[in-house]
């Protein structure tokens, strides 16, 4: 009898622990696999795959529950966005079908939005409402990046931008959580100027911009506007010192080259088609001798690209890529996510969340990646997770999350 009870009892005890647990380790291993790459279509991140294993299950309790079954996949805002993705989908295929776009780079296309759907619809069940999750992803993800670097060495030898500068950074403003204002305030102005003088300027300004917004909530009166101006200035002048020391030193040059071509390509692109875009992955074929042609009137000493390079080539703006690839209706999704994150920007000042330092770090960055990060890669998981953030902060705010908190 002893031997059949404890036969019986370890399923009924190892349920629960599934359930209960099984969601936040989920998305650790999804997060964590994330940071290495698999040849799949393209390099596709590890833990885009957890995500296709969940995505079925999602689709098969959606169909016996006769509609979402988590809140977060409930609200309007998650409904709308998937709307939009559907939109970003068809306006890619019309695109491609009148482009009679090269196979391989239609699939290609077409898959980077299939994915992104996939991400969000995983992304929101996983997480389900519980800041914990969202903090457990976002971590993991920076940490499997980190211990990828330190394996195969970070991109273009950068150790503090592709290597320890977001991990360092977002797990510091993570573990002060709950501490005095000033405190965190301090250690997001300093990881801000640690991070420009190190050469990543993109994350220095997103740290001096997330002490100020979160400072916002603390002045009061005429503290309230100069937290906000003050931040600003800050980056402003920051800025313009490194940018006066990479001149100096030439250190970027070759980045800044090159974003600033492929966004004003796509930009022109877009201007010249509106309705029809230029198709999947339009840095293939004649879109790469524009690019080429673009980069050449910005830098006299550039020679083309490499075979290999040209492969690997992502226009530095996923909203840009977007529009120039689909037209309007390629771009839906990403118009629509970038309303959602300037609102979720605001409730961010006015409303308190979990860890909120991290928080408004993480959709800064987000916002920095719509307009100024290639739409491929481990990025279309981080867009997943953006939007999970926004539709907790939104839940937050309808004060349908515990407040048992640190703020």
């Amino acid at each position: 009898m002893l031997t059949n009870s404890a036969t019986f009892e370890t399923p009924g005890r190892l349920l629960p622990a599934l359930q209960r647990y099984g969601p936040a380790w989920t998305c650790a291993a999804a997060g964590f696999l994330s940071g290495f790459t698999v040849s799949l279509v393209g390099q596709t991140p590890a833990g885009e795959l957890i995500m296709l294993a969940v995505f079925p299950w999602v689709t098969i309790r959606s169909y016996f529950v006769q509609g979402w079954p988590t809140r977060m996949q409930q609200l309007g805002w998650f409904q709308l966005l998937l709307i939009l993705a559907a939109i970003t989908a068809a306006g890619y295929v019309v695109s491609d079908l009148y482009r009679a776009t090269a196979f391989e780079n239609l699939i290609r296309g077409w898959a980077r939005v299939g994915f992104l759907i996939m991400n969000l619809i995983a992304v929101a069940y996983l997480i389900d409402g519980r800041w914990q999750r969202l903090h457990v992803f976002v971590l993991s993800l920076y940490a499997g990046s980190t211990v990828n670097a330190l394996i195969n060495g970070p991109l273009h030898g950068e150790w503090w931008q592709f290597g320890f500068g977001y991990t360092t950074t977002v797990f510091a403003l993570y573990a002060c959580a709950g501490r005095h204002a000033a405190l965190q305030i301090i250690i997001a102005v300093v990881l801000g100027g640690v991070s420009i003088f190190l050469g990543a300027r993109s994350l220095g300004a997103i740290c001096i911009v997330t002490a100020g917004l979160f400072a916002l909530p603390h002045a009061r009166g005429v503290w309230r506007p100069i937290a906000l101006a003050g931040s600003l200035l800050m980056v402003v002048g920051l800025l313009v010192s490194a940018s006066a020391l990479v001149i100096a030193r030439q250190d970027h040059a070759g980045s800044n080259v090159e974003r600033q071509s492929m966004v004003e390509l796509a930009a022109e692109l877009f201007i010249a088609s509106p309705l029809v875009g230029q198709g999947s992955w339009f840095t293939a074929g004649d879109g790469l001798e524009k690019l080429e042609t673009k980069r050449a009137t910005i830098d006299d000493s550039f020679r083309n690209y490499r075979e290999e390079e040209a492969r690997k080539l992502a226009i530095h703006s996923q909203l840009l890529v977007a529009l120039a690839e689909g037209g309007l209706l390629g771009g839906a999704f990403f118009l629509g996510l970038a309303a959602l994150v300037l609102k979720t920007l605001r409730n961010l000042t006015r409303s308190s969340v979990p860890h909120r330092a991290f928080a408004i770090l993480f959709v800064l960055n987000g916002t920095w990646n719509l307009f100024m990060s290639p739409f491929s890669g481990v990025a279309r998981l981080e867009i997943a997770l953006l939007v999970a953030a926004c539709l907790l902060v939104i839940l937050q705010r309808q004060g349908e999350l515990s407040e048992d908190y640190r703020e």
